[in-house]
């Protein structure tokens, strides 16, 4: 197995854990990853085909095409290396988990061709600032009578979107609502809520729904992305702040190396994300200076 630097490190830190726990009939082997992109950390092989805890077991091949030590590798880690592989983990876990919302969308109506015309329209004028003009396409989908047999949840929360632009923000959270009356997990209403829920000062109500967001998926990078920034500047949570960053930065960093070419933003939103969690555990340490001082 030829690994690079990054990658070889990765393994690493997987085959010295799992080599910590081998022996220890109390603890539960470690689980694999459903993820397909997700390292292999079966046990290393003997020259006599048995998984063994020799020296050579804990032999990997790194991208020079040297055998080295995985154990000795992980030991070099440095506590910020190992934070940030194990981080690596935790977001290709996280993105392997079901996507309910997407289960759910599949179980709905498609859409007739007429139909998807006008959302797209709307959708197209929404992004130029027209949304009057957008309101009126797809209130021509909502009154429909096809799609009122089979409403999609998608569109409602267009309509929603439409609505908030043009600061019509009570018809906005009624439009998000019935999204989520239609599929209670869309995970794209939940956020919106949260948001506006957030803006208005009610923080528990914001909190619940960016909650059911992950629960609806857990990789969705948005969904931390928001509860972090409730919990960093609006309730002041600077732990549960600096969590939620952090993951949100993984899932990008997993996002950005499976595209060959990264938007800008995607780039420059992944550059800023660090920078809040440099100054956000700069923050945690007065407090805890403050604290220690009385």
């Amino acid at each position: 197995m030829i690994l690079n630097k990054a990658k070889l490190r990765l393994l690493a830190l997987v085959f010295a854990f799992s080599t910590s726990l081998s022996g220890c009939t109390s603890l539960p082997s470690l689980p694999g990853f459903s993820n397909p992109d997700a390292e292999s950390t079966h046990g290393a092989e003997t020259a006599s085909g048995q998984t063994g805890t020799s020296d050579q077991a804990s032999l990997i091949v790194d991208a020079e095409g040297n055998a080295v030590d995985a154990v000795q590798v992980a030991l070099e880690l440095t506590p910020e290396e190992r934070e940030e592989q194990a981080l690596a983990l935790q977001a290709r876990a996280l993105m392997g988990t079901v996507n309910a919302f997407k289960l759910d969308k599949q179980n709905q109506a498609n859409l007739n061709s007429s139909q998807l015309r006008k959302v797209q329209s709307a959708i197209n004028q929404l992004a130029n600032g027209e949304a009057a003009k957008a309101l009126v396409e797809v209130q021509h989908v909502i009154d429909d009578p096809d799609f009122k047999a089979s409403p999609n949840t998608v569109v409602w929360v267009l309509r929603g979107d439409i609505f908030l632009a043009k600061e019509e923000k009570e018809k906005a959270i009624s439009d998000y609502q019935a999204a989520l009356k239609l599929v209670a997990s869309n995970y794209q209403a939940h956020n919106r809520l949260g948001v506006m829920y957030r803006d208005v000062g009610k923080f528990d109500l914001a909190k619940a729904h960016y909650n059911q967001a992950i629960d609806a998926w857990p990789g969705n990078a948005d969904s931390y992305r928001n509860r972090g920034i409730l919990n960093d500047l609006y309730v002041g949570d600077k732990i549960a702040a600096l969590a939620d960053y952090k993951i949100y930065k993984a899932l990008l960093d997993l996002q950005i190396q499976r595209i060959v070419s990264p938007a800008k933003s995607v780039l420059e939103e992944q550059k800023l994300t660090s920078l809040w969690i440099v100054d956000i555990q700069r923050q945690i340490k007065v407090l805890q200076r403050e604290q220690t001082n009385g």
